[in-house]
């Protein structure tokens, strides 16, 4: 599933008149004393840190919130502020807002308000990486309900198409220092957010030859590192790894049909090799294995920039690509430090389940969808994202069963729908493909889906705990 390029739109409003003091959203016929300012549930008590955090009970796996509840993530993506005011519903929010323009005080300020009634309204609890509206996650005006940042010292999104120079050296010191800058100017003013999950750096970026396939025209580290002069960390750690692998540089040159006279002469050429398919089996898994090194590199320097800066919250690593090889392929090394697994899977529930009976085994951590819906196709909306049903009540009941299955595992712990609005194929990016919500592009649910939403919302901690009817 390829995501296409969003509207960015940071920086639209104006902070004054919209602090306040944020308040949990509660929905779907639950009762507020069942749960903490943070959505947790405190029928179940865990550690109490402070901050979010991730906890095995010794039955499953649970989000914990700040003071200690357990807490199951029933997230929303792509709460892009711009997403409300398209040519071909903008005049329309303007007006449900009091706003004279998009971006404007009352602007901010309504669709603050509205958003705050609808995820109460629909029983959504955490905002989705895939957010785009200040004026619900950032500072000065507090998160409306618990929610993700990005933390990317380097942009790998697959939508974006990463080139050559996205894939830099990561075994240098510059690269160290990337990482140290991004993490001081995304995460210091964050250290002490107590809404705030966690940070979730790429989305579904570029790993394996299959990715690359996908995308046409981008590449991997292996491709671009091994192409190097002599003086590159990376170059020199790519003939460290291939020198390993290949009992002298004759068996080398036999693999790729290439004719060095020894394995410094390897170091020393530069753009030696052409980025294109593997030629051999050979090469496909040198590129695999260097691969996992270079993400194993760039995922440890990370964190610990990071870390560094805010030992608070939690770190998700990259939204892994469960609709490729890429979740299967670096599963174990992003395990070695995320917190969190958090993958995207577009599918049917026999699918999804399929794959995490195959893959959290693996790995002894908790595991987060971070990006999957179902959608119904319209005039507006031909070719939406997702597995396409017949019409909204079939939708729904896609959604219901694969939600409920999903967070009755007990390595499960999070769901993040694409998303809350409909956009149209006349919209700028959506021409091709389109992103379906709950609701129209002028805020009217879908009766079917709101009614799925709320149910699951009610029922949540009664289909993830072992001893039934806890609510």
């Amino acid at each position: 599933m390829v995501r296409r390029k969003f509207i960015k739109t940071g920086g639209m409003f104006t902070a004054a008149g919209l602090l306040g003091a944020a308040a949990p959203c509660f929905g779907g016929g639950s009762n507020r004393s069942n749960y903490d300012h943070y959505g947790g549930w405190t029928g179940k008590k865990l550690t109490r840190t402070g901050f979010f955090h991730v906890e095995h009970d010794g039955k499953r796996w649970w989000f914990v919130t700040p003071e200690g509840n357990a807490f199951l993530s029933f997230g929303i993506n792509h709460y892009h502020a711009g997403w409300w005011s398209q040519d071909y519903n903008r005049e329309h929010w303007n007006k449900v807002f009091g706003a004279e323009q998009a971006g404007d005080q009352n602007w901010g300020k309504g669709f603050r308000k509205v958003a705050k009634a609808d995820m109460k309204r629909l029983g959504i609890n955490t905002l989705g990486w895939h957010t785009d509206a200040p004026t619900l996650t950032d500072q000065p005006y507090g998160a409306v309900v618990p929610y993700l940042r990005s933390y990317k010292p380097i942009v790998l999104d697959h939508y974006l198409k990463p080139k050559a120079e996205a894939f830099v050296d990561v075994f240098s010191s510059e690269f160290e220092d990337m990482c140290r800058k991004t993490a001081r100017e995304v995460a210091a003013p964050y250290v002490n957010d107590p809404m705030l999950l966690g940070y979730c750096m790429s989305d579904c970026p570029i790993f394996t030859d299959y990715d690359i396939t996908l995308m046409g025209g981008s590449t991997t580290w292996s491709r671009i590192l091994r192409n190097l002069g002599a003086d590159a960390p990376g170059k020199q750690a790519y003939v460290a790894y291939v020198r390993n692998r290949y009992k002298d540089i004759s068996a080398f040159n036999k693999a790729y049909n290439s004719s060095f006279a020894s394995w410094d002469s390897l170091l020393k050429a530069e753009g030696w090799r052409r980025n294109a398919s593997p030629a051999n089996e050979y090469e496909g898994a040198d590129n695999m294995a260097f691969t996992l090194l270079c993400v194993d590199r760039y995922y440890s320097v990370s964190k610990a920039a990071l870390v560094e800066v805010d030992p608070n919250h939690l770190f998700l690593g990259d939204k892994l690509n469960g609709n490729t090889d890429n979740l299967e392929k670096v599963l174990e090394v992003a395990a070695k430090y995320a917190d969190v697994i958090v993958y995207q899977f577009y599918g049917y529930t026999g699918k999804q389940t399929a794959m995490l009976d195959k893959l959290s085994p693996r790995v002894n951590l908790p595991f987060v969808n971070g990006d999957i819906g179902f959608s119904s196709p319209s005039e507006m909306l031909p070719n939406p994202y997702g597995p396409q049903a017949k019409d909204q009540a079939q939708r729904a009941a896609w959604l219901l069963e694969s939600v409920q299955t999903c967070f009755a595992r007990p390595e499960f712990i999070g769901w993040h729908m694409c998303g809350m609005i409909d956009t149209w194929k006349t919209m700028p990016t959506k021409e091709f493909a389109q992103h379906q919500g709950l609701m129209t592009v002028k805020g009217d649910f879908y009766p079917e889906m709101e009614d799925a939403t709320k149910r699951i919302a009610a029922d949540l901690y009664n289909v993830a705990n072992p001893d039934k009817n806890t609510l």
